[in-house]
Parts: C-alpha cells; structure tokens; sequence
C-alpha cells in the first residue's frame, strides 16, 4: 500500500512540476514578446516624432527661410552667392541633429543621395536599397522596419526625398548653378537633379539591442523567480493537501484492507471525526461493514445448507474483490486531487474551472456508486423476482471485476445483445456471474482473452462465459458442481462457487452447462424469458 501511494505520489509530483515549469516558461515567453513589442512601438513612435520635427525643421527652411535669404542677397548684389548654413535644408537638418544627438546619443538621422553634391552625403548600400525601393514605388511615402545589420538591430523609419523646383537651383544642371555652390562643392559635385523625382532619402534609426539584451535578461529573471515561486508554492499546497485529504484517505484504506484481510472485525467503526466528503465515504465504509457484519450474522443463524453456501461464497468473493475495490476508489480519487490542485494553482476561465468541479463531482459519485454496488451485493435477502435486464446484471459484475481484468492483462470481448428483461432475482444472479468470472480469470494466470456474450430465441436467454485458459482435466470435470471441490491453493478458494451458482440458476428454472478443452473453457447458462 505505501509503495503503491509512494509511486503515485512521485507520478503525481513530477507531472504538476511538468506543468508548472511549462507555465512558467510559457508566462516568460509572452512576457518577453510583449515587451519586446512595446519596445518596437515605442521606437516606432519616437522615429515618427523626430521624422516629424526634422520635416517641419527642413521645411521651415525651404519655404520661408530659403526665399527669404535669396531675397535678401539679391538686394545686396549677391545673386550668385549661397549661404547653406541658413539655405541648405540637407546642412540645416544634419548640424541640428547632431546638436540634438549631444544630448540623446540613440536617434541616428540620415540624409543622403546617390547624387549629392557634398560627397559625405552619398548613401550607403541599404539607402541606396531605399532610393530604388521608392524610385519603383511613387505611391509610398514612407518605409519602416527593423533592420539588422550585423548584430546590431534597429528601427528604422525613411522617408523619399522628391525634388521641387526651389531644389534645382542648386542642384539642376550645372551650367546654371550658383557660383558659390561650385565654389564650396567642386565643380566635380554631382548635379543633374530632375523636378518630381526621387533623389534621396532621409531616415531616423534608433538601435535596440542593447533594449532587446535587457528584455531578455528580465523574461529569464521572471522564469526563474516565477518557477521558485511555484516550486514553494508547490510543495506547500502538496503538504496541506495530504494532510486534508491523502492521509485521511490512507487511514480509512488500510482501515478497510484490514477488514477485508479479517485482522479487524466487521463490527468494528472507523471514527468520523469530519463532516466533509472524507466523512461521507467513513460513513458509507461504516454501513458497509455494518451490512457485511449483517450478513455473517445471518450466515450464522440459518439453518439450510443452500444459503450458508451461498453467503459463505459471496463473502469470499468480496475478499477477492477488495484490492479492485481499493484500487476502483484510488482511480477517481487521483482525478479529484488533481483538479483539486488545478483549482488552487492554476488561472482558468470559469468554463474551464466549471469543468474541473464537474470531475471531482463526477468522481465523488463514482465511488459512492461502487460502494452502492458492494452494498447491495452484501444484503442476504430470499429470491426476490422482478423485471431485470440481464445485460445490466453483467454490466454491474464487470465493474466490480475490471481492476482484477486489467491486473492481469487479460482482453475483455464484449457480445451483448439487446434483450427483454426478464423476471429474475438480479442480486442472486449478480453473484453466479462474479464466480463464472472469477474462475474464468483464475484459469488465465498469463494473461489471454475473457469473452462474454449474451443472446436469446424466442423463450429463453442465454449467456456464455469463455476464458483461453487450460480447460479443464477430463477425470474431474463430472465433480464440479460437488460442494466443497475445488483445484485451487488453500485460501483461493471455497469450492462452493459452482455448487452456489448452479442452485441459483436451478431456481430460477434454468440450467448452467460447461464445455472444456486445452484451449480454454465456456460456461452456459440458460435462463427463461418469461416467468
């Protein structure tokens, strides 16, 4: 019992550390997309303000500063004259950024072409990538996007740079430039500039790896406080839990177990010192045992030989049942600890925590009806005829049998017809099933194939119970159905089982028969339709 709560335990354990590893690898992940984002946005933002303010700079001076100083010059007698720190937009812009830069460094601003006539101002490979990119796309008037260049990431937003007429002066043919232009740039600049075409671009980047380090460095320091807090919170709930609950539960298993081995007796009440579920399932354990105390004591004062048999075979096959008793109960509860934990670790939805609450509802009421099933299992009571569905009969029988199924790795085969009910004592026959399929796993130590089918024609129902054991020895299979006879070890068996089975069919005007050979045995019982 401790090993088999020891491995549960340690499964159990290691799938919610599972869980909540992934949780939080899962919560740093979408931390660190979304900051990483924020942090895209806000560059983004901030490459559109300095955009801005450098157009509405740049334009300042083409439109009002640019004609203002022409005009001035031209009263002076300077026509030819070009002061490009008050008429240059590309000077103007470039020196204000480089004073704004002195105070934040971050803001890259570019204005190049592949024609300048200041030769500091000729773009590189990816604004040249820029100059075709708009030169082939007039409708757009603006590029964003994050570029990588080396390891360095950056935000970057250009804009084209279309020439206007007021451009050309400088920068149209150079025949008609201005002699101080060719005076301060050469007349080996470059000039030839067209009206509404794209002869530059002008951009803002702001780098962000240095942003992108720092993102990543507080999503592994999230991972990291985040699973130290689950882990500790973890243990904490898995504490309190078997305390609340595991142990209880352990008490009250190995309470039963001890029953059901005779090293307590049936009288014998677990104190209820709870009024929760744990309480509930004490009580029902309590009538349990009251019943089956009950029953032995009926088993005592009767005085026929046919219903000491019978309750004397019954008992022994509720102790041959008891560890797929356990086990049946175990199933549900490791289902209502789970959910139960899902519930106090983990953030749902209301559908999801509804669907949670429903498992343990539904497992809570697994195990009170398979201790409804021993229950009425465990009542003495005469013949009691009534309409009853045979298939429903074989139903409840199997989910009494299934963990002693399953433990030996035997293939349940399923053939159930649709059948009329019949007039029949269900509990009486509830217990010839259990001892065919008892006898039937008995005979299949290593496994094999359990078939039970069930059909009828016209008056009479019948069901067959086939295993893919042995058989059975031909010298001793004409004492059978002897009281008292039986093949197996000592304490496996009461040798009653057949003698029981066959009485009870035989009341019920029926009739049980068996065929046998080395690859595996069928019993056959017949019962009548109608009554």
């Amino acid at each position: 019992m401790k090993s088999n709560n020891l491995t549960l335990g340690v499964r159990f354990g290691f799938i919610i550390g599972i869980i909540l590893f992934l949780f939080s690898a899962f919560f740093s992940l979408i931390l660190y997309q979304y900051l990483k984002t924020q942090v895209i946005k806000d560059a983004r933002e901030k490459t559109v303000i300095i955009m801005t303010q450098v157009k509405a700079l740049g334009g300042y001076v083409k439109e009002e500063l640019r004609p203002k100083m022409f005009e001035l010059l031209s009263k002076a007698g300077l026509e030819e004259s070009f002061v490009a720190e008050a008429m240059s937009s590309t000077h103007v812009n470039l020196h204000v950024m480089k004073r704004f830069n002195k105070e934040l460094p971050d803001y890259i601003y570019k204005r190049v072409s592949d024609t300048p006539l200041n030769h500091e101002n000729r773009a590189d490979e990816f604004h040249r990538q820029m100059l075709d990119y708009f030169r082939r796309n007039r409708t757009d008037l603006s590029w964003k996007g994050l570029v990588t260049a080396g390891k360095q990431q950056s935000i970057i937003y250009v804009l084209p740079i279309v020439a206007d007429r007021s451009c050309l002066a400088c920068h149209g043919e150079k025949a008609a430039a201005l002699k101080a232009i060719v005076d301060r740039y050469g007349d080996s600049g470059s000039f030839g500039w067209k009206e509404n075409t794209v002869v530059g671009v002008e951009s803002v980047s702001i780098p962000l790896t240095v942003a992108f380090a720092h993102i990543r460095q507080t999503a592994i320091d999230t991972f990291v406080f985040g699973t130290s807090t689950l882990g500790i919170l973890f243990f904490a709930l898995t504490g309190i839990f078997k305390f609340l609950v595991t142990a209880p539960l352990n008490n009250l298993s190995r309470f039963f177990r001890s029953i059901a081995k005779g090293e307590e007796p049936l009288g014998k009440k677990m104190p209820i010192d709870r009024h929760d579920e744990i309480g509930d399932l004490t009580e029902s354990f309590n009538i349990l045992a009251k019943h089956l105390l009950d029953a032995q004591e009926r088993l005592k004062r009767t005085a026929a030989i046919e219903k000491q048999m019978m309750e004397t075979e019954k008992l022994a096959a509720l102790g041959q049942l008891s560890a797929g008793v356990a086990h049946e109960i175990n199933n549900p509860l490791g289902g209502i600890r789970l959910c139960f934990n899902n519930l106090l670790n983990t953030e749902m939805s209301e559908e999801a925590r509804r669907q949670h609450v429903d498992t343990i509802t539904k497992g809570f009421d697994r195990i009170q009806n398979i201790v409804k099933q021993l229950l009425s299992f465990s009542k003495n009571t005469p013949l009691s005829i009534a309409p009853s569905s045979i298939n429903t009969i074989i139903e409840n029988v199997l989910s009494l049998t299934e963990y002693v199924i399953a433990q030996k790795g035997i293939r349940l085969v399923k053939g159930l017809s649709e059948i009329p009910d019949l007039m029949v004592d269900a509990n009486k026959l509830e217990q010839v099933f259990l001892n065919l399929i008892i006898n039937a796993v008995q005979a299949m130590e290593s496994g094999g194939t359990l078939t039970i089918r069930s059909w009828y024609r016209e008056t009479t129902c019948t069901v067959s119970v086939s295993d893919t054991g042995k058989g059975i020895p031909r010298d001793i299979i004409s004492k059978i159905y002897d009281p008292f006879f039986t093949t197996k070890e000592v304490g496996e068996g009461t040798g009653l089982g057949l003698t029981v089975s066959k009485a009870i069919i035989e009341q019920h005007k029926g009739s049980i028969t068996v065929e046998t050979s080395g690859e595996g045995t069928t019993f056959t019982v017949t019962l009548p339709i109608a009554p």
